[in-house]
């Protein structure tokens, strides 16, 4: 019987591979394609360690997360869900993001009402931080003179914010 891989010589391996389906298949194959199908199972085990370590890593790093200023630890928020200070916010941001999204109908930042005293400056902040986040990706993407266009908005709105604060103190 020949190789059912390469058709060329003659096979002396039978392989049985389970699918996940339950269903099992039956090939038979040369030394040469018996040792290189071997290699292919072992790449396939190794990717697939290699992804258990890495979200091993990433449930014990997250374990291990610490607020900044209050130093409430991940661990603690999420036996008592509550967080401790404004900055908790910024240090468990990427963990809270998916839960924000659902909660806030797809924003991780605040959209309820603010109070009108408030309403230009959180305007302000979000445009700033959308610009913000516009120039780095033109940056990324080598689009300079879009990205001195953005860098000269922003500079014209924090300097107007600035005027803002002294106008209010």
């Amino acid at each position: 019987m020949l190789c059912e891989k390469c058709g060329k010589n003659e096979a002396v391996k039978r392989i049985q591979e389970l699918h996940a389906d339950g269903t099992m298949s039956v090939f038979y194959l040369c030394e040469n394609c018996a040792i290189e199908d071997e290699m292919e199972q072992m790449d396939a085990i190794n990717g697939l360690a290699l992804e258990f370590l890495s979200l091993l890593e990433e449930a014990t790093s997250k374990s291990n997360l610490r607020c900044t200023n209050c130093g409430l630890e991940y661990s603690t928020f999420q036996e008592t869900k509550r967080l401790m200070c404004a900055e908790c916010y910024t240090s468990f941001i990427e963990q809270l993001a998916p839960t924000l999204r659902k909660v806030q109908n797809g924003h991780t930042r605040h959209i309820g009402k603010v109070p009108k005293a408030f309403q230009e400056e959180a305007d302000a902040a979000l445009i700033l931080e959308e610009l913000t986040e516009q120039l780095q990706k033109m940056v990324e993407m080598e689009r300079f003179e879009e990205a001195a266009r953005l860098r000269d908005q922003i500079r014209d709105l924090k300097s107007r914010k600035g005027n803002l604060d002294g106008e209010s103190e």
